[in-house]
């Protein structure tokens, strides 16, 4: 009954998404030779357009070197996209750092075409202002170009329209049934090619036929199968390894997967553990010098704002005296990185300062609110401040905003992956923040979509994507959508 619903369903969504079948090598392919003649063209126009605005004689400007020129830039930055669309189909790179790698490409292939000038004596022939500005241009191009792309793949991908990887699964009935019904290979870019029930290739004494598994693995090589996908107990290493042996003979990804209906509980790599493997399914979000990284950015973005914004901090701190009673600043507890506490500097922005572990949150028309509150609220000036809490290494530039302490304990309750933000330091801007999560949480819908902004953030962290969250801080209007 569960087989012939699975069949159903596949055939109404094939009705539903026309599908597209291809493979990763002819995909990656594609992405290089797009890739590679946009570079070309990005390189050329400029460095040509730069003699005709200077006013050069059309006879004067050497275009078969120009154009011999973008044509090494663009093979180069080809290949070297060809190897990042077979990371990104393989799923081993974030999409961030995908987009990010645009920039090196770019610059490692204009390194290369400029030394092979300069080996070639040509080097001098060609203006240095015209190439200077072709580099310029191009990454910002490249990077809008890359992300079109992959973002356009990616939709038809999760949309069931492109499937470029055959698999196929082995395993008792019951557990390909449900690895089958619950898996949507379909959304991944999967195609199921076949499937083979260890039931049917047991012998009189129970043990499987491993000639009928060899037998069945080179049928579907043939076919163009990449990937064999057994189903069953992760636990039986013995099994694993007698079904194991048979297939190394063959060029073959051979993958195990739990028998099991969890969908969310995931497997994340195999580290060697003294002379035992063992399956990783936490990791640390960032590794040494990822950290040291960022605390550089922070440090550096930390001290240059400080130092800036002093004339602004000077000027806020006299509104709030001269609006209203009290402090300028104000403390509140907060939970951080690891769930370590802290206290959190801001302008004072209400007539009271709450502690973090009693507090009502702040609604619309708040009366509490100072008038020169509701400004620096609306602005995000009352968060700068936390600058200082950056220098202390308490809070980075960028990360999941920290809440309250008492409204951390009610939004764990109401959401198991809440405390899951605390894995990185919180931050004065982050993700969440600029797609829109920001001020109320009185829902669980805007609970949950902000946690699932800040993990995708963890998940996904760069420097780059760091710059990119500041600058839509600054320019985008969806940071100052539901502020109070």
């Amino acid at each position: 009954m569960v087989e012939q619903q699975i069949g159903y369903t596949g055939r109404l969504e094939r009705r539903r998404y026309p599908r597209q079948v291809s493979n990763s090598a002819s995909l990656s392919w594609a992405m290089a030779l797009g890739e590679g003649a946009t570079a070309s063209l990005v390189m050329l126009f400029p460095a040509i357009a730069y003699h005709f605005v200077m006013g050069a004689p059309v006879t004067n400007v050497p275009y078969a070197l120009y154009m011999a020129y973008a044509a090494l830039v663009g093979s180069v930055y080809g290949g070297l996209s060809f190897l990042t669309a077979g990371r990104f189909l393989s799923r081993t790179t974030p999409n961030q750092s995908i987009i990010a790698d645009a920039a090196l490409s770019w610059t490692a292939a204009f390194a290369v075409a400029l030394f092979f000038a300069f080996l070639l004596g040509v080097a001098g022939d060609l203006s240095r202002v015209s190439l200077t500005a072709s580099y310029v241009l191009g990454i910002p191009a490249l990077l809008i170009t890359r992300n079109a792309a992959y973002s356009a793949l990616s939709g038809r991908i999760r949309a069931g329209r492109l499937q470029y990887q055959k698999v196929v699964v082995v395993g008792e009935r019951s557990d390909v049934v449900r690895f089958l019904y619950n898996g949507h290979l379909w959304k991944a870019g999967y195609q199921l090619a076949g499937t083979l029930y260890l039931e049917d290739i047991r012998d009189g004494a129970g043990q499987v036929d491993l000639a009928k598994l060899v037998e069945f693995a080179q049928r579907w090589l043939g076919h163009g199968a990449e990937n064999l996908v057994l189903v069953g107990g992760i636990g039986d290493v013995d099994g694993l390894e007698r079904l194991s042996a048979s297939l190394k003979r063959f060029a073959i990804n051979a993958i195990c997967a739990p028998a099991t209906d969890n969908a969310t509980f995931k497997f994340l790599d195999v580290v060697p553990i003294g002379p035992n493997n063992a399956v990783r399914f936490l990791r640390k979000p960032m590794g040494d010098g990822a950290v040291f990284l960022k605390r550089l950015f922070d440090l550096t973005g930390a001290i240059v704002g400080l130092v800036l914004l002093a004339p602004l901090f000077a000027v806020v701190a006299l509104l709030i005296k001269l609006d209203s009673p009290g402090a300028v600043f104000y403390r509140q507890e907060r939970r951080g990185f690891n769930g370590e506490t802290f206290y959190i500097w801001k302008f004072r922005s209400m007539s009271v300062t709450e502690s973090g572990r009693q507090m009502t949150q702040v609604r619309p028309g708040d009366k509490r609110i100072t008038r020169i509150g509701a400004f620096i609220r609306r602005t995000s000036i009352d968060e700068l401040p936390q600058l200082f809490n950056v220098l202390r290494g308490e809070m980075s530039l960028v990360g999941p905003r920290p809440h309250a302490i008492m409204h951390d304990d009610e939004f764990g309750h109401q959401l198991a992956q809440y405390a899951h933000r605390q894995r990185i330091k919180p931050g004065i801007t982050g993700w969440a923040q600029v797609n829109g999560f920001r001020g109320e949480t009185s829902t669980i819908e805007q609970v949950r979509g902000r946690t699932e902004h800040d993990l995708y953030y963890i998940d996904n962290w760069s420097i780059f994507l760091d710059c990119w969250i500041i600058l839509l801080t600054v320019f985008s209007s969806k940071t100052r959508r539901n502020a109070v």
